[in-house]
This record gives C-alpha cells, structure tokens and sequence, in this order.
C-alpha cells in the first residue's frame, strides 16, 4: 500500500455494516481493511463495486453472484486477494512478509511430517519454506471458513519442490467425517525496501 486512508475512503462504497466494523478498528488495520476491499473490487472489473458481507464465521462472501468467491490477506502493509468463480466458497488466498520470529512458531502449526521435510531441505531454503506452510495452511483455514482447526492435527500441507521462486504442492482438511483436498500454488516477491514475501492459493480438487 502507497495509498493514505483518505484515498480508500474516497474510492470505496461500503456498506452501512462495513463502515460500523471499520469504525472498530485501530491503528494500521485500519488502512489495510479498505485497501484490500478497494483491490478486491479493482480486479472485479465491475463498475459497482459488487457488496461484500461476512457468514456466521466472519469469512468474507458475496451475496451475489454466489458463483463469486474471493479472500483476502495481509501482512506488514502488503495486502492480497483473490477472486474466483468458486461455487461454495472454497478458495483461501494468504500473503506473508518474511520475519525472523517464524522458526519459532513453526512448532505451532507444523506436524512431525511437515518439520522433518523443511529439515530435510538446504539451510537456505527452510526459512522460505517455513514461511510457505504458514501461508499454505492459513489459506486451507480461509477456505474451510468455520475456524476450530488444529492447523497440526487438521491441515496437511504435502511435500513439494521448492526452487527458491515458485512451486504447487497439495494439501488437504481433515476434522471428524469432513475431508477435502486442495490445489497449492506459492510464489516467492521482493519488496521494494529489500525484503521479501510469499504468497499461496489454494482451490479444492474435484472428488
């Protein structure tokens, strides 16, 4: 984001149910909340922005077309989303900005599989790959869209090959009787202070 709040206010119609979640907000939330509503609509190619409302589990939908399905991300000032023709809604995009602390998280969200395949890879490599699971699993959590997952017991991320750019792998959501398998695809970005980001998408796989 380049963009001042002022921009976004101007740019973007929303709902009298929009304005009272923005208006709840604090600090830099604020500014990513309307910047990635405002990029949702901008790859929408409509003219009107097309409303936007939340389910019983705060995942975000569009009452219509119900074919549309979108999510969104953030992270540090970067914001994602995604829009595809989805019926059911599950799809689940995730960004995140490269930072020191992730090494210390994985054991938070990674199964014993998950962390001996990032051992399993090159010292140069496994920060990047830490960085893709979590993205990878946070995008499978957006499209299940009813939370209570346990992202070690639930979501399994399979092992890919990773060239340092991009790659696509599978992954899958298991709770009780539910079962789905996802499409994975991660990208590595440079920021333009220096720093770095990786992105991932997810879509289910047909049965």
């Amino acid at each position: 984001m380049e963009e001042d709040e002022a921009f976004f206010r101007e740019n973007l119609t929303l709902s009298a149910a929009e304005w009272q979640e923005w208006g709840g907000l604090k600090g830099p939330r604020r500014r990513e909340w309307l910047a990635v509503r405002w990029l949702l609509h901008h790859i929408s190619g409509h003219a009107l922005r097309l409303p936007l409302a939340k389910d019983a589990f705060s995942k975000p939908f569009f009452p219509a077309p119900a074919r549309l399905a979108c999510s969104l991300s953030h992270s540090q000032g970067l914001i994602g989303a995604l829009l595809a023709e989805a019926e059911g809604g599950l799809v689940g995009c995730d960004l995140q900005v490269l930072v020191e602390k992730m090494p210390r998280l994985a054991p938070k969200f990674l199964n014993l599989r998950e962390i001996a395949f990032v051992q399993d890879q090159t010292t140069a490599a496994q920060f990047d790959l830490l960085h893709l699971m979590w993205t990878a699993k946070e995008s499978l959590y957006k499209a299940y869209g009813m939370k209570a997952l346990d992202f070690r017991a639930h979501l399994q991320v399979e092992a890919f090959q990773w060239d340092g750019r991009a790659g696509t792998t599978r992954g899958t959501i298991t709770k009780n009787d539910y079962q789905q398998h996802f499409s994975l695809w991660m990208e590595k970005g440079e920021l333009p202070d220096g720093g770095a980001y990786v992105w991932t998408v997810c879509a289910p796989l047909a049965s």
